[in-house]
């Protein structure tokens, strides 16, 4: 064998060498765990939930929607990481798994667990509730606080459109109104009738909804692209939902200006509108405390908060069709990040 064959002999088994140890380094690399979280909750968080998941390569998220109020109760019995609401903690959530519901404050924390889970919230984006109604309503394009109250509640609520204060005027019909909107699950359900009911699930609570009158008017789904297509396939219809299910089915219905007095301006929800229009709400992910970095688990949630509230997760944020924190209130990222820590 001459000198040439030799280092060529002497180079295929260096790359063969390699290729064995780089190949044996690989299997090792991609054996390690992946850490698996479930985040489930708020059909309104929905959306950007599943848009942070796919791009987060932290870990495997199993997203998932229900409402609110189950993304709490999961948190609270230990079945989701995540719980994903679109209204704050109420001390009825402490009470269905058997907590005292003293315990939950008025900011939607805890004062004190529950079974060994510190419910603890964070802000995450903000929501502009549209209230919609069929592309061939010409009467109802402007509605304020007084009105949705005639139609949404069972205190001597409307049955026919032309009942509705001020619209008959207007041009309503003398038809049958029908309600599509989200169920009692629902934080969107709590935060729209919070807006229009006074002392909503207080002892004083004025009046209930148009829901627990049973007049058979009002019909819930936990499902918003459900309420939108009921909404857009009745003539008489109207119902509410997050603005972002509004962005992503142009022009299936038309969306009203709100105003919670005859005396104020009616305003266009749009994301462009947030700080001035009624009906605008805060999003929020809760987890059991502050994610601890010791375990893989609290280490890929931590990271994962931590990709939600950076500028590339926030960047999503207006592309699904939500409000950016920074754009509310610039205070509230950076004092979370720094909780992170």
């Amino acid at each position: 064998m001459n000198r040439k064959t030799i280092v060529k002999f002497g180079i295929l088994i260096a790359v063969v060498v390699f290729g064995i140890v780089f190949a044996g380094c690989t299997q090792t690399s991609t054996s390690k765990q992946v850490v698996k979280l479930s985040q489930t909750g708020s059909s309104t968080v929905l959306p950007l939930a599943i848009a942070w998941a796919e791009y987060f390569e932290g870990a495997e998220i199993s997203v998932s929607g229900g409402g609110s109020s189950h993304g709490l109760n999961a948190l609270l019995v230990g079945e989701s990481d995540l719980g994903d609401a679109s209204r704050l903690l109420k001390g009825s959530d402490y009470e269905k798994v058997g907590c005292d519901p003293k315990l939950v404050t008025s900011e939607g924390t805890a004062s004190s667990a529950c079974k060994g889970i510190t419910p603890t919230k964070w802000v995450v984006a903000y929501d502009v509730l549209a209230v919609v109604v069929n592309n061939e309503n010409t009467w109802a394009t402007e509605l304020t606080y007084d009105q949705l109250y005639k139609i949404f509640t069972d205190d001597n609520p409307a049955v026919y459109w032309d009942e509705v204060p001020g619209l008959k005027e207007k041009g309503a019909p003398h038809a049958k109104i029908s309600i599509y909107a989200p169920d009692e699950a629902s934080g969107t359900y709590d935060y729209f009738f919070e807006s229009i009911i006074k002392d909503w699930t207080k002892s004083t609570q004025v009046a209930q909804t148009r829901l627990d009158s049973g007049d058979g008017i009002y019909h819930p789904s936990a499902d918003d692209n459900v309420i939108l297509d009921a909404v857009k396939s009745n003539n008489y219809a109207i119902g509410y939902l997050g603005f972002a299910y509004i962005m992503e089915n142009p022009g299936q219905v038309k969306v009203a200006k709100i105003a919670k007095t005859s005396e104020d301006s009616f305003v266009e929800a749009s994301l462009a509108n947030v700080a001035k229009y009624p009906m605008a709400r805060p999003l929020h992910i809760y987890t059991n405390g502050i994610p601890n970095k010791s375990t893989d688990k609290g280490k890929a949630i931590n990271e994962y908060l931590n990709y939600i509230l950076s500028n590339e997760g926030q960047d999503l944020v207006p592309e699904v069709g939500y409000v950016q924190v920074s754009l509310v209130d610039p205070t509230i990222l950076p004092s979370q990040l720094e909780k992170l820590k």
